[in-house]
């Protein structure tokens, strides 16, 4: 059984009490919290889903904590006596087993369910018991595949879903106790910010190599960051992929996985990966798609006002999280560098990028008021930005960027990675 005790709470922690153990967690607020908060009070299904280890479990403790009424549990389906709750036909017979477990129906109840992914069955059980009690329900995983494929039908109209993504650049320096506010304007402005390079170098080059896990985050040693980015991989491998997918070979998935990560910011070419791997070109597509919607990697659409051009031209790959596209291959330092710009960029708009015979632009970013077209280079030169500005133009894009990794020694008229939050 995996009930919920709450004991104390301070600024940045919380102690709680789960299968008779104590523990306690960090409470650093991620930027969806605030987002979040006003959910509690509707009554639609909530559902967050994201990577794994990017704060899914401590936002619903963090949402059942908010709520002062004590009729609320927590639930691990990762526990099998958790799971065991809701494989039983009678659904009824669910309702029992809460009260016995604390929960009274004579008023709302709040349930959190984690690891929602391992339960195939659990949309047809959470639709039952949300038409027929009072329940505010909290439910948290790691497969946007799963929520698509499984949640969509069942729970049409009863559901609103939010995704969690690795820490932003500023989340990242909240995490680090920096005190500095990123400004929000950053591409009205678009010059290299001196006092900003000079203040948070150091912490970028970390969030570059290492990625926006919190865990890995908050671990100041080097050796013991590479241990973890190699944990949480292996957990994917041995968790998600084991549980969700009947794939022939988790060895054939894994080094599809370091082909991909050699690259990043190309153009997918699933034929070419398929001849290198000896595999089927509908076998590389499936593994793609599941690596996708299980939030491993990302793929960015190409620019057009035609369907027909977006379906048919290929995407540009990146990984979700850099540190663990690090550890998964020996990826360049513009690599790194081009994937953490993606990352950035996602929470400030939908990214796309365009590319024709004249050239590429690395990215356009539509931020719901103007679209931004986006060039990323290590050491940005006039050069770099004279030709964004002729492509950009022939697009009608009349904002542009340059965003580079460090300074460079005779033009600034572009933006430092640093300063995208």
């Amino acid at each position: 059984m995996t009930q919920i005790v709450f004991l104390a709470r301070g600024p940045f922690w919380l102690l709680y009490k789960k299968h008779h153990k104590l523990y306690s967690i960090t409470m650093q607020k991620r930027h969806i919290w605030k987002k979040l908060l006003p959910e509690i009070s509707t009554k639609e299904i909530l559902v967050i889903t994201g990577p794994r280890q990017v704060g899914k479990t401590t936002t619903l403790l963090w949402l059942l904590e908010q709520i002062k009424d004590t009729n609320k549990i927590y639930l691990d389906l990762e526990n099998l006596a958790d799971r065991e709750l809701f494989e039983i036909k009678d659904y009824n017979t669910v309702i029992s087993e809460l009260e016995s477990r604390g929960l009274t129906t004579d008023r709302k109840m709040y349930i959190a369910l984690d690891e929602i992914q391992l339960l195939p069955n659990l949309p047809s059980i959470v639709k039952y018991l949300y038409d027929h009690y009072n329940i505010k329900f909290f439910l948290s995983g790691s497969s946007s595949y799963y929520i698509k494929n499984r949640f969509t039908e069942s729970m049409a109209g009863r559901k609103i879903v939010y995704e969690m993504f690795p820490l932003s650049f500023q989340e990242f320096l909240d995490f680090k106790d920096v005190e500095y506010k990123i400004d929000t304007n950053i591409f009205e402005k678009n010059s290299f910010s001196e006092p900003a390079y000079q203040k948070l170098y150091i912490h970028y080059q970390e969030f570059v190599e290492f990625g926006g896990l919190p865990q890995v985050v908050l671990t100041s040693s080097v050796g013991r960051k590479q241990q973890l980015l190699e944990e949480i991989f292996s957990s994917y491998i041995n968790i998600d992929v084991n549980s969700m997918a009947d794939f022939k070979s988790t060895k054939d998935l894994r080094n599809v996985i370091k082909l991909l990560a050699t690259r990043i910011g190309n153009k997918l070419n699933i034929s070419e990966i398929g001849n290198i791997a000896g595999l089927s070109r509908i076998t590389v597509e499936n593994y793609i798609e599941f690596l996708e919607q299980t939030y491993l990697i990302s793929t960015v659409s190409v620019f057009s006002t035609s369907e027909d051009v977006k379906t048919r031209l290929q995407k540009k790959l990146y990984f979700v999280d850099t540190g663990i596209a690090n550890i998964n291959a020996d990826l360049s330092s513009g690599s790194k560098f081009e994937n953490t710009i993606r990352h950035q960029l996602q929470f400030l708009g939908k990214i796309q990028y365009f590319s024709d015979r004249n050239g590429e632009i690395d990215f356009i970013l539509d931020d719901g008021s103007k679209k931004i077209a986006l060039e990323v280079k290590e050491t940005p030169t006039k050069t770099d930005y004279t030709t964004l500005t002729k492509r950009a133009a022939k697009l009608r894009i009349p904002t542009i960027s340059v965003i580079g990794r460090q300074p460079s020694a005779n033009f600034t008229n572009f933006l430092w990675g640093g300063s995208i939050r």
